[in-house]
């Protein structure tokens, strides 16, 4: 028997080079060279989002070439360079591909690789006679957190990210927070395993390597958070003087505490977290004419006094 041993063609781009034009071409090429070559063709991504673009990609390109669009143009003559054939036959080839794969879709195998490993492991486990609900998952957060733990242990005294910690450490201190702050680096760091930071880990690598660049960046946004913060205390301030100069209690308003005034108690307060966007202050923000501060029996001068200068300051101190 004659065995076929065809060569292993490798890519290599950065982001933004081409690589899902490039794979798209090779996997065309191999539907306008048989129609029914979907069956016994497995593309494998490494996110949901590239599978899905991938599928997109193919599918609409496969329909501009059968109706020979321009915006295929790209798709056609590349194809038509690559194998030597007519407009003609690579459109009614992609058309009979086309049509072949919506009527069997589940065919159309691009996935991630971990979803190729899961159908390859449940495989496996029926043929073993195991569950058929067997299922493997990767615990990347509990590494994550080991590799913090080990990260810190290995420290030395004049690393720069031990540095980064202990002013951490004051700031937390300062503000009067736990100076504990492992758990919250910890929880900072799945981060790693968000899209936005695998996108951008480059530049955002290169950037903390700038000297200095961490220090000047933590002032800046504790400045902004400074001055947001007093901006806040200002409208909290001036929604009691508003209550004080018009005699209002604030059980007169709707809900008393629990109602949109305790928005700006808990600022009176310290508070300045997502708590203080409670469903009732939230109802208040999106009217913005009144509504929902006061009860439906209120007088018509506390609904005026609602609209016109409760409302207002709830809506400043967000903005």
């Amino acid at each position: 028997m004659n065995t076929v041993h065809k060569a292993l063609t490798i890519y290599k781009a950065s982001a933004g080079s081409g690589k899902t034009f490039t794979l798209s071409i090779e996997y065309i090429k191999l539907l306008i060279n048989d129609p029914t070559s979907y069956r016994s063709t497995l593309a494998v991504t490494f996110t949901n989002k590239a599978t899905e673009e991938m599928k997109i990609r193919i599918l609409s390109q496969l329909y501009g070439i059968w109706k020979l669009l321009p915006d295929s143009k790209s798709y056609i003559e590349k194809i038509k360079a690559d194998m030597d054939v007519t407009e003609e036959f690579m459109a009614e080839r992609a058309g009979m591909a086309l049509h072949n794969i919506v009527n069997n879709y589940s065919y159309f195998r691009i996935e991630t690789i971990d979803s190729f490993f899961q159908s390859v492991l449940r495989n496996l486990a029926r043929e073993l006679d195991l569950t058929a609900n067997l299922r493997v998952e990767l615990n990347d957060f509990q590494i994550e957190r080991n590799a913090v733990d080990t990260l810190i242990d290995n420290l030395s005294e004049n690393d720069q990210l031990l540095a980064w910690i202990m002013e951490y450490i004051q700031e937390n201190i300062q503000d009067d927070k736990n100076w504990n702050v492992i758990g919250q680096i910890k929880k900072f760091g799945e981060n790693i395993f968000r899209e936005f930071y695998k996108t951008n880990s480059k530049q955002l690598n290169a950037k903390l390597l700038e000297e200095g660049f961490f220090k000047q960046y933590t002032a800046k946004l504790r400045k902004l958070r400074n001055e947001a913060e007093a901006e806040i205390v200002n409208e909290a301030e001036l929604f009691f003087d508003i209550l004080n100069s018009h005699g209002i209690d604030i059980q007169d308003l709707s809900y008393g505490k629990s109602g949109p005034a305790g928005y700006f108690i808990k600022i009176r307060s310290g508070i300045y977290d997502e708590s203080l966007i409670t469903g009732r202050v939230k109802t208040a923000m999106d009217n913005g004419n009144g509504e929902g501060w006061v009860k439906k029996s209120a007088t018509p001068e506390l609904k005026a006094i609602a609209e016109s200068k409760l409302a207002p300051t709830l809506i400043n101190a967000e903005d």
